[in-house]
């Protein structure tokens, strides 16, 4: 067998079958990246017949200062059978070998491959010794393992968080954790709607997306390249107040009858249950304060926006049968109304009743359970994943630790792509 170049149609044409398919290892985020200083090469493993045994894209910095050490990335790793030993190391030695007679120094990979489960409160499902294995073997082939990072000092994020769908939509609530089913509930309370947005609406995500943020250019890329074949579609979470309006005037009026009914039932001083009725009455008069000042603020927002306000935005990508979370933003003085939370709740539904089976945010950190900027990635996630990691293949050893030593020019990695 041998390592062959690959038009797009058919690197393709193997990874749309291939059963570790993602949109990273696609045509579509190949010509994304060439468009982004990056230079996009498919390498594909054929048989005497001419059969693609495994394949991969292979991401090249476009930087011409840097010739002298040359670096490939293979995004979230190789579309192969890593449990075929025999297969990856024919891929491995023979994918060396095409590199080497280019001048590449190292090639650097970050297979899709979990390491260990984790539940939203920090229990794990501990693969890792299983997974050690794997790392091992790939030790043995030349690749050095850079270890077990929490943050996000790699390209791809080794944590990852995501919910795992299910058509009975009723399961499928219910395997979201209790804080977001409230926030769900409540979101939905107080008005907030979810529109589907076009092209030109793009700017609007932009605009609500929070800094550090890749310029405008990137998210109409993204939409241009991967729009060919309806992969990319961005969603908004509008605020409604005439709806807030009504559903908050209803549960404040539900709310004082019950207290005026638990009032009159405290004047009963030989009821055996007064001490409870005490209290569910004092809990009545937290609530209904709540619900009052919920009401008058609905009344002050339909002032200000009788028309509403898009509030939350989201922009993901299709591809086999996962979606991507790819960016999210909010406007901050209505985070208190939970938009993000029915904007993908709604989103959930949709995409399981479509058939797709999870839906991905994408990076998290290993510090997830104290990190309030992922809290709604997590609440709203049913599984967490921590990858084995990155890798990198040596190809030039003199050329790859002398670099690492006195240039460290893998930073280039960490670009927004």
């Amino acid at each position: 067998m041998q390592v062959i170049l690959l038009d797009e149609a058919r690197f393709d044409s193997f990874a749309n079958m291939h059963p570790n398919h993602n949109y990273y290892q696609s045509s579509n985020y190949g010509r994304f990246v060439s468009k982004h200083g990056y230079n996009s090469y498919y390498l594909g493993l054929a048989n005497d017949s001419n059969e693609i045994k495994a394949a991969t894209l292979m991401i090249v910095k476009n930087d011409k200062s840097n010739s002298k050490r040359k670096m490939g990335y293979a995004p979230r790793g190789f579309l192969i059978d890593w449990n075929d030993v025999e297969l990856v190391k024919e891929f491995t030695e023979k994918l060396k070998d095409f590199l080497q007679k280019r001048g590449f120094t190292y090639l650097k990979l970050d297979p899709a491959i979990v390491y260990k489960e984790h539940s939203i409160d920090g229990k794990e499902n501990n693969l890792g010794e299983e997974q050690s294995g794997f790392i091992s073997k790939l030790q043995e082939l030349g690749y050095i393992h850079l270890g077990f990072n929490n943050g996000a000092e790699t390209n791809k994020s080794r944590w990852e968080a995501s919910c795992v769908l299910n058509s009975n939509l009723v399961a499928l609530y219910n395997s979201l954790s209790k804080e977001a089913r409230t926030k769900i509930k409540d979101s939905n309370l107080f008005g907030c709607k979810v529109y589907r947005g076009t092209s030109e609406d793009i700017s609007l995500l932009y605009d609500l997306i929070k800094n550090p943020k890749p310029d405008l250019e990137y998210f109409l890329d993204y939409y241009h390249f991967f729009s060919t074949n309806k992969s990319f579609e961005i969603y908004f979470s509008k605020l409604e107040p005439s709806i807030c309006i009504n559903s908050t005037k209803a549960i404040y009026e539900n709310e004082l009858s019950k207290n005026n009914e638990l009032n009159k039932q405290m004047q009963n001083f030989s009821n055996p249950n007064r001490e409870f009725i005490i209290n569910q009455k004092m809990k009545s008069d937290e609530d209904l304060a709540k619900y009052k000042k919920n009401m008058l603020d609905a009344s002050k927002l339909f002032q200000e926006y009788p028309q509403g306000i898009i509030v939350a935005a989201t922009a993901a990508i299709k591809y086999g049968n996962q979606v991507y979370f790819i960016a999210n933003g909010i406007k901050e003085e209505f985070k208190d109304k939970f938009p993000e939370y029915i904007m993908y709740w709604h989103l959930f539904q949709q995409y399981a009743m479509q058939g797709f089976s999870i839906v991905n945010f994408n990076g998290i950190s290993g510090n997830y359970q104290n990190d309030e900027k992922l809290k709604y990635k997590v609440e709203l996630s049913n599984r967490i994943v921590e990858y084995v990691g990155e890798f990198d293949l040596v190809i030039n050893k003199k050329g790859y630790y002398t670099g690492n030593k006195l240039n460290p020019i893998i930073n280039w990695l960490n670009a927004p792509i």
